[in-house]
């Protein structure tokens, strides 16, 4: 997720070949909603959920400076769930 509009995050993720789904928002809805945009700036900080199949969040890491941790600790996550 992105605060930028759709076509921005299309062509990103076009760039990268990832093989999931980017989306914006512009309007920053959603961002307000995770509580990650910092309001005075405008912008948003650099958090990565995890995010189970029943909706529920399973886990966050910040870290605006380190982007590999992200991945890291992302499949932290996700290798401790049971079936992963």
């Amino acid at each position: 997720m992105s605060a930028d509009d759709q076509a921005t995050s299309d062509r990103f993720r076009a760039a990268l070949e990832l093989p999931y789904a980017l989306v914006g928002d512009p309007g920053k809805k959603i961002l307000n909603a995770f509580g990650v945009r910092i309001p005075v700036l405008g912008l948003a900080r650099r958090v990565t959920f995890v995010i189970g199949t029943d909706r529920r969040i399973e886990g966050v890491h910040e870290s605006a400076f380190d982007p590999e941790s992200h991945v890291a600790a992302a499949c932290q996550v996700l290798l401790r769930k049971p079936g992963a």
